[in-house]
């Protein structure tokens, strides 16, 4: 049987529409504002369907959840769907029973243990991306795929700032937040020496415009 709409659905399984979900606030769309892409996006998580393409039965790890938005949405397509974050604040209020507590440059997960990754607007925190990198491609399975959405330089830096101003109230603490300028061409020149080979990347418009790249493990 296929799947619905991820519009149709809450992610939860039950069936709920889109507007109970945000009625109840179990999954609404957020304000337009900085953190519409670090809650829920709804038309970021239709693009992310269309390059992973989940099926049921496949296990997919969601790298940096934060509180689980999307695990809950990618729950309508498998009951394989795990979620990592490291901010035990974010845990703390999470809307999936799916996320765990982890480092994603040290994952707790046996070799080979997943289908499919994505890591949506995380990679640019990260300290050690190459480690990061590293630890995707050891937990996917030989020819699995890992989505990384990252942010366009150009509207990066405007990002960054009315984040650091949200979160700081200081514009000038704006590189703490995002620590890394990347491009595709830095992506795909991180993963050398992994078995990560860089697939596609293009510039995708979701309520702002970030870079989308598609990764597949050799093998």
């Amino acid at each position: 049987m296929s799947k619905p709409n991820a519009l149709d659905r809450t992610g939860n399984g039950g069936g709920a529409s889109l507007s109970e979900g945000r009625r109840s606030g179990a999954l609404r769309s957020p304000k337009k504002s900085y953190t519409m892409v670090f809650n829920f996006n709804w038309a970021l998580f239709n693009v992310l369907l269309e390059y992973l393409k989940p099926s049921e039965g496949e296990t997919i790890l969601d790298l940096g959840c934060s509180r689980g938005f999307y695990v809950r949405a990618m729950e309508a397509y498998t009951d394989g769907v795990v979620g990592v974050d490291i901010s035990e604040a974010s845990l703390k209020e999470t809307v999936s029973t799916r996320v765990k507590y982890g480092d994603i440059t040290n994952l707790e997960f046996d070799d080979a243990s997943f289908d499919k990754a994505y890591s949506l607007h995380t990679v640019e925190h990260i300290p050690n991306l190459r480690q990061f990198l590293a630890e995707t491609a050891r937990v996917l399975k030989p020819g699995g795929l890992a989505i990384i959405v990252y942010p366009w330089e150009p509207f990066r830096g405007f990002q960054a700032i009315v984040a650091a101003v949200r979160h700081y109230k200081n514009p000038f603490m704006a590189r703490r937040i995002h620590l890394h300028r990347l491009t595709p061409g830095a992506v795909a020149r991180l993963t050398e020496g992994t078995s990560l080979a860089h697939v596609k990347s293009k510039l995708v418009l979701a309520l702002g415009i970030q870079y989308l790249t598609v990764l597949c493990k050799e093998g």
